[in-house]
């Protein structure tokens, strides 16, 4: 797999485990190896290493976050840091 803005190989992967609860309720639980340095986009599904993304752990990649004008939404619920919480 590669980024598909620099294309430089990506590592790591994602653990996917489905399961029930006692109650019969189905759960998906999904993990990331320690090494992973790549999104998959939450909206366009665009595969992009952590170096092209200004804010990987809100999981949408630059491009997305500048058409559908997220910075504000994502900053509100936590995904990325205030403006002032960067200065620091």
């Amino acid at each position: 797999m590669s980024c598909s803005i620099c294309h430089r190989e990506v590592t790591g992967h994602i653990d996917v485990r489905e399961y029930e609860l006692t109650d019969g309720t189905p759960v998906v639980s999904m993990d990331s190896s320690p090494d992973r340095d790549w999104i998959l986009c939450d909206s366009c599904n665009a595969l992009v290493c952590h170096d092209c993304c200004r804010y990987p752990q809100s999981g949408y990649c630059n491009t997305c976050i500048d058409k559908y004008n997220l910075t504000g939404y994502l900053t509100q619920v936590g995904s990325i840091p205030r403006r002032e919480d960067q200065c620091l």
